[in-house]
C-alpha cells in the first residue's frame, strides 16, 4: 500500500462519520464554517499558541529594539520575523492536522494536533519555502526589472511587458502548487514531491480549484476588513475626538510603547493578533476539504477508505 493511503490506514477501528463525497464550490465553503463552528474549542486551542507566541514575542522584540543601535534594530527585526514565520508554520501544520480529523470525524485534541505538525514540521518547511521560491521569482524579477530599468533608463513598455507575463505565471503556479501542505502532512512525502503532488491533484480542474481558491482568499480578507474597521471605529468613537483617520491608523499599526503607553499597546497588540489567529482556521478547513474533494473525484479516496474501514 503505497503512501497516498495513510489517510485510510490511520484508523482502521473507527469509521468516519462524515460522508465522503464530491464537493460542490457551495458546499466546500459551507464545510468551512461549519466545521470551524461545530469544532470551535479544538481550533481555539491550537491558535492559542500562536497568540501567547506571538505576543511574547512581539513585546520582547519591542523592548530590544528601543534604543537600539540601527543594525542591532534590523537584526531583532529580522531575527523575530524569522521566528514568527516559523510559529505560524507548526499552528498552519496543527490547523491542517485537526481539519482532517474533525473532517473524518475522528477525535483529536489540540495538544495531538500541534504533535503531529511538529513531527512533519521540517518537511513542511522545506516544502513552503520552495513554494515561496517558485512563486515568488514570479512576483520579484518585475520589481528587479524596475529598479534595473529605472538605473538604466530602459523604456517603461519593456517593465509592463515584465510585469504582463510574470504576475500570470506567478497567479498559475500558486494555484498549481498550492495544495502542498496537505501531502506534505498527510502523505509524508518529500517536500519536492509534495509541489509534484499538488500538480497531480490539479491538473484538468485549474479554473476550479483556482475559482474555489481565489473566493476563500476573497471572504477571510472581508472578514479581516469588517473586524479591522469595526476595531478602527471603535478606537476613534472611545479616543480623542480631534484625532483624524490617519492619526488613528497611525497609532494603531505603527505607534510604539513610548508613544502610546505599554497598556495601550498590548491591548492593540492582543486584538490584532487574535483577529488574525481567528482567521486562520477558515482557509485552513478550506483547503482540507478541498484536498479531499479532489482526491475522491480523481482516486476514488471514498470508496478506498470505506473498503480499508
Amino acid at each position: 500500500m503505497n503512501e497516498r493511503n495513510d489517510l485510510a490506514r490511520e484508523n482502521t477501528t473507527e469509521i468516519a462519520t462524515t460522508a465522503l463525497q464530491p464537493m460542490s464550490f457551495v458546499d466546500i465553503l459551507d464545510g468551512m464554517f461549519s466545521l470551524y463552528r461545530s469544532h470551535f474549542r479544538l481550533f481555539f486551542g491550537i491558535i492559542a499558541v500562536y497568540l501567547v507566541f506571538g505576543f511574547v514575542l512581539d513585546h520582547v522584540a519591542m523592548y530590544a529594539l528601543m534604543g537600539s543601535s540601527p543594525i542591532a534594530s534590523l537584526m531583532i527585526s529580522i531575527l523575530t520575523s524569522i521566528v514568527s514565520y516559523l510559529i505560524s508554520l507548526l499552528v498552519a501544520a496543527g490547523l491542517i492536522y485537526a481539519s482532517v480529523q474533525v473532517y473524518l470525524g475522528r477525535d483529536i485534541t489540540s495538544q495531538a494536533a500541534l504533535k503531529q505538525g511538529w513531527r512533519r514540521f521540517l518537511p513542511f518547511l522545506g516544502s513552503s519555502i520552495l513554494w515561496g521560491v517558485v512563486v515568488g521569482a514570479f512576483l520579484f524579477l518585475p520589481i528587479i526589472s524596475v529598479l534595473i530599468g529605472t538605473l538604466l533608463s530602459i523604456h517603461w513598455s519593456l517593465n509592463l511587458l515584465i510585469v504582463v507575463v510574470c504576475v500570470p505565471f506567478a497567479i498559475y503556479f500558486s494555484v498549481r502548487l498550492g495544495l502542498y501542505t496537505l501531502p506534505v502532512l498527510l502523505e509524508e512525502t518529500t517536500a519536492v514531491n509534495a509541489l509534484r503532488r499538488s500538480t497531480e491533484l490539479v491538473k484538468g480542474t485549474w479554473w476550479r480549484v483556482f475559482g474555489i481558491m481565489l473566493a476563500i482568499s476573497v471572504i477571510v480578507f472581508m472578514i479581516v476588513f469588517i473586524l479591522l474597521t469595526s476595531f478602527i471605529v471603535l478606537v476613534m468613537v472611545t479616543g480623542a475626538e480631534d484625532a483624524t483617520l490617519l492619526e488613528t491608523l497611525t497609532r494603531l499599526f505603527v505607534s510604539t510603547p513610548d508613544v502610546t503607553g505599554w497598556l495601550l499597546y498590548s491591548g492593540r497588540t492582543l486584538i490584532i493578533l487574535t483577529i488574525a489567529g481567528l482567521i486562520m482556521p477558515i482557509s485552513t478547513i478550506g483547503s482540507v476539504l478541498l484536498y479531499f474533494d479532489l482526491r475522491i473525484r480523481k482516486e476514488a479516496l471514498d470508496i478506498e477508505m470505506q473498503v480499508t474501514d
